[in-house]
């Protein structure tokens, strides 16, 4: 979206409803920055001091003002709904309770306010400033500039070191920098662990890929998380952040069209409602969206054989009362697509004719997420649950006398996935130190079949393959942060985990026996980091971490007794920098080297199915540098780019000896955007270019399976205007109209033999209208 639609609470709010209990000052400007919906930073550290009681409803700079009196500090706004602590140029008398502080600093230059940015993914709120981990955020505002309901795979276009696969909505698996496993759609458990706010959204299921509508923000966490996040987080975090519901009653509808190929007509219409229900203590916000996806795959005589549609919802209530806050939200989404979007050979949108291959995905979440003061300390205590469904189907007719079929078959795979899962964690600051401690469990089920299913309808289907999984997992974890002095903290955490899996697969009438494996691990995760403030506008910072994924069961190729796959562990240090220079300079580079332990891959077999299987150890070097430039106001331009060496440096039989790359990630990767915006005549005017930049990857480690992915460049640009409560904008989408392979992957029965490639969606154009309430 090349304007701005999102609703700043300066803005459209500039009373809210706010409840804070008498502490310290530092956990009371943590609890408005949540109540508010504003982003509350310190130039020099946390704020000193103890802070009154502060209930009512009123604007954010008096419940501000009423915090910092008599505190010597002051609250200055540098941006919407950004604010800033700082040293007051006349203090008064010391606090009651004396705390030694770093001397003032001059100030941060303000420009965007980019540095104000708040991580909430580190489990305590911390300044992106001041974070010592590597990480990307995308707001409202950048959000906005991928159109008015972006998905995972736009998303990715803009973040460094993100990618996903490209099978289609629902399906999709991510990677972050080099911590790719394969691109099928295996059993192993992933490798980025997929949140939405506090819940954990998925185990070993693919990226829901949730439509970004009415974000607060969304995160992703670079490298191992294990101390704060448990198994699975090898390559990192992806967390959804929904906006919370307010005192604000507001709301907005966009209702949009778009033109794909130049013919080929969808339509899209998103809706999001603020009521509040009791003035101050309790409100509910409901999102509502129903997108439609143009086909540009033609088969036969048939046109646009790959459209869809994803519809969607979310309601959430949020309470507050004494200091606590309680928010319950529910979330919906349902996507199909009538058949694949592959073709086999050539820069085409056209396949030669085969079997239908629909697909759809249904996902559902309840969370609750409660937070308050429990003495000087914050508790925050998550319970949630998920449930995903998948059903795809494929054209097995090339494998159907293997798979013991006989004729022109499919091959439906329909699969359940359930993750349940209970957080508690408190936070505070003791003894110059802050801290953070929590407990963990997570309760994760799977239930897989496979079915061939004949062309004759008269014919019985033919089970080929069932696959159950049940995981346990309790940890304890915690983190603590000591500062050495005003500019210098280091940081250690360590997660304790005890796991319990049990695997069970069969390949039915095919195989002589079935695949078992049951396991029980206690394990530790730890990090450590070191960070060093020679200015306020500088971060340097040294980070070590680790994570682990449990193992599993592989095929039983025919015996009773299956060697499982072993668990793998991948270990990272990082040194970067965070840097914020005069005119409108942003930096942020990271150096990162990661070793990977007994790798666990998803391996096609000869009848097509997919195995997972330990292929060695990997290694990976690389560098992951995003800058920023405002050389005047209103004119932003940003870029990054990601160079890495990921490469199996040990492997084990079946892998290719001469091509040793990671599958799917490319050793090089980079994106560009350029925004503009400006006021004329009550009009508000904005507008971007895109580039994007993939280059070539290896589809799989498997010699038998010899594909890659061409590099590609993807174009494109959008421009709006806003007036009043009126916007409109229009987005142009691929604009070279590129037939770039994207993803050289779509039918697992046919990959072996065929030149399979997923072409970009051709030149799209979108015109959309917003109307605000």
């Amino acid at each position: 979206m090349a304007c701005g639609w999102s609703l700043p609470a300066e803005a459209q709010a500039p009373a809210v409803a706010i409840d804070l209990p008498a502490g310290p000052i530092a956990t009371s400007l943590t609890l408005l920055a949540r109540q508010a919906g504003v982003s509350i930073g310190s130039a020099t550290g946390p704020v000193p001091g103890v802070a009154p009681t502060v209930r009512g409803r009123m604007p954010v700079a008096r419940a501000l003002a009423r915090l910092l009196a008599h505190s010597g500090w002051r609250a200055r706004r540098v941006g919407p709904a950004i604010w800033r602590s700082e040293r007051d140029a006349t203090p008064p008398p010391p606090p009651r309770r004396p705390a030694r502080v770093a001397p003032p600093s001059p100030p941060i230059p303000a420009d965007d306010g980019t540095a104000e940015i708040v991580v909430t993914a580190v489990k305590v709120p911390q300044r992106l400033a001041d974070a010592p981990v590597s990480v990307e955020i995308a707001g409202r505002e950048r959000l906005g500039l991928l159109g008015s309901a972006p998905d995972t795979g736009a998303l990715a276009t803009t973040v460094n070191g993100l990618f996903t696969t490209n099978l289609g909505a629902g399906r999709d698996r991510l990677f972050v920098r080099g911590v790719a496993d394969g691109p099928f759609d295996g059993f192993a458990q992933s490798s980025v662990s997929v949140y939405l706010g506090d819940v954990r959204a998925t185990y070993d299921a693919p990226d829901p890929d949730l439509r970004l509508v009415d974000m607060q923000q969304v995160e992703v966490l670079k490298g191992p998380q294990g101390p704060l996040y448990g198994t699975g987080a090898l390559g990192g975090v992806y967390r959804m952040v929904p906006a919370a519901p307010d005192a604000t009653a507001a709301g907005w509808v966009d209702v949009q069209g778009s033109l794909t190929a130049g013919i080929r007509a969808a339509g899209a219409v998103q809706a999001v409602a603020n009521v509040p229900l009791v003035a101050d203590r309790l409100a509910v916000r409901a999102v509502a969206y129903d997108i439609g996806q143009a086909g540009w795959i033609d088969q036969g005589g048939r046109r646009g054989i790959n459209h869809g549609r994803t519809t969607g919802g979310r309601l959430a209530v949020r309470g507050t009362a004494a200091g606590w806050s309680l928010e319950v939200d529910g979330t919906l989404q349902y996507a199909f697509v009538r058949d694949s979007q592959y073709v086999e050979g050539g820069a085409t949108l056209r396949r030669a004719v085969r079997l239908s291959e629909p697909q759809d995905t249904d996902f559902a979440a309840i969370g609750a997420t409660a937070i308050g003061p429990v003495g000087a300390a914050t508790l925050t205590l998550t319970a949630g649950a998920t449930w995903q469904q998948l059903q795809a189907t494929y054209d097995a007719s090339a494998k159907a006398a293997v798979l013991g079929a006989v004729g022109p078959v499919q091959y439906g795979d329909a699969r359940r996935y359930g993750v349940r899962s209970t957080e508690a964690r408190l936070a505070g600051t003791m003894a110059g130190l802050d801290w953070v401690a929590g407990v963990s469990l997570l309760d994760a089920g799977t239930r897989a079949t496979g079915t061939l299913i004949p062309g004759d309808p008269a014919a019985a289907t033919i089970p080929i393959l069932r696959f159950e999984r049940q995981v346990d997992e309790q940890a304890v974890f915690g983190e603590v942060t000591g500062h050495a002095s005003a500019t210098l903290s280091g940081t250690l955490g360590l997660r304790v985990f005890r796991s319990a899996i049990d695997d069970r697969r069969r390949d039915d009438d095919r195989q002589a026996g079935e695949g078992s494996y049951a396991d029980r691990i206690m394990r530790a995760s730890p990090s450590a980091s070191r960070s060093w403030k020679p200015t306020p506008a500088t971060l340097v910072y040294a980070r070590y971490a680790s994570a682990l994924r449990p193992g599993g069961v592989q095929a039983p190729d025919g015996q009773v007794a299956v060697a499982p796959y072993r668990a793998d562990t991948l270990r990272e240090a990082d040194l970067g920098l965070r840097w914020r220079g005069h005119g409108g300079w942003t930096l942020d580079g990271v150096l990162f080297a990661s070793r990977w332990s007994d790798v666990q891959a998803d391996m096609l077999a000869a009848d097509g199915l997919v195995s997972t299987r330990n292929i060695g150890e990997a290694r990976n070097v690389g560098a992951d540098v995003s800058i920023g430039w405002t050389p005047w106001r209103g004119i932003v331009l940003t870029a990054g780019m990601l160079a890495q060496h990921a490469r199996i440096v040990a492997g084990t039989g079946g892998v290719d000896p001469v091509d040793r790359r990671l599958p799917v990630v490319p050793d090089l990767a980079g994106h560009a955007e350029l925004t503009v915006t400006r006021e004329r005549a009550g009009w508000h005017w904005s507008g971007v270019l895109r580039a994007r930049f993939v280059g070539d990857a290896r589809l799989n480690p498997d010699p038998l399976v010899v594909r890659e992915t061409e590099g590609n460049l993807l174009l494109g640009a959008a421009f709006g205007a806003r007036r009043g409560n009126w916007a409109w904008r229009w987005d142009l989408d691929n604009l070279t109209d590129s037939r770039a392979d994207s993803f050289a992957f779509g039918n697992p029965f046919t990959a072996a033999a065929s030149d399979q490639r997923t072409p970009l969606r051709p030149r799209t154009l979108s015109l959309s209208l917003r109307r605000n309430f």
